[in-house]
């Protein structure tokens, strides 16, 4: 899937950094005084790319970096941008710390990425939160809020309420069927439906291109479509092996990542049998 990718500027001293084919993105900050890193990535390789991105457009430190939530992909680098404060839902911490091993054997599963991960040390959010939390650059306010189980259990929100930009983490990925390897479905789209509230023109999604208002309704839209076609299989007594069959996401059939949803479908039945937090 062909989109616009590396370094956009989508305001002023706003930047995110997309990667090609629904990789992980992150996202910076800059300024007058440092720089808000916006998730490390996952391999030494992508942190240390991801620091010279930052370095390409500004000589001023990196004064704090935040985790969008515990994923190895999004959150391994986090040792390679000490001694910065990290900061991150309370839930990150814990998330981050007691699965760290079911985390790591997701990607360790990839035989190509084990000499890097080897190199990998836990490194946690050192500052964190509950609800929300402001951080101030200078006059410029990044509003961080959590609100609820949604992908995982430690999603945020970076808000930039005066350039009305939103970075989502995975909240809300753009032209993909979402990962789900700790997704509660039916509250992930509860929470969409609070996050669209969100006065933003722009939304930077954890995987896929930079979008605005439609996209990010699609995206929710994608996955009000896979709960309820999902929710009618398990209603009709369908195994998950024939619901997955069964799914028919219609228009979002051109999205990266089909082969995702026999996934979101044993997730999404174990949060129907009440299986899930």
């Amino acid at each position: 899937m062909d989109y616009k990718s590396g370094v956009i500027e989508v305001a002023d001293g706003v930047y995110a950094w997309i990667n090609e084919n629904c990789a992980t993105n992150a996202g910076f900050i800059v300024g007058d005084d440092g720089v808000i890193l916006i998730d490390t990535l996952m391999t030494p390789t992508l942190a240390s790319k991801l620091l010279t991105v930052v370095k390409d457009v500004t000589s001023k430190p990196i004064k704090f970096v935040v985790n969008t939530h515990f994923h190895g992909d999004h959150v391994y680098g986090n040792q390679y941008f000490l001694p910065a404060p990290i900061l991150g839902h309370e839930n990150c911490r814990i998330e981050l710390d007691t699965k760290w091993d079911a985390n790591l054997s997701r990607y360790w599963a990839r035989e190509t990425l084990r000499p890097e991960l080897e190199r990998i040390n836990k490194t946690l959010p050192d500052v964190t939160f509950k609800d929300q939390m402001s951080i101030w650059l200078g006059d410029r306010e990044i509003r961080m809020s959590y609100h609820g189980r949604a992908h995982s259990d430690s999603d945020i929100l970076l808000y930039l309420p005066n350039e009305k930009v939103l970075f989502v983490g995975d909240l809300a990925v753009n032209k993909t069927i979402p990962a789900f390897p700790d997704g509660h479905i039916s509250k992930w789209v509860d929470v969409l439906s609070k996050v669209e509230a969100v006065e933003a023109d722009t939304f930077v999604p954890g995987h896929g291109p930079v979008g605005g208002k439609e996209e990010f309704r699609e995206a929710k839209d994608l996955l009000k479509l896979l709960n309820d076609e999902i929710r009618a299989a398990f209603d009709d007594g369908k195994s998950e092996e024939q619901a997955a069959k069964d799914v028919n996401v219609g228009k979002f059939s051109v999205f990266a990542n089909q082969d995702r949803i026999p996934q979101v479908v044993e997730m999404a039945y174990k949060a129907y049998r009440g299986e899930l937090d």
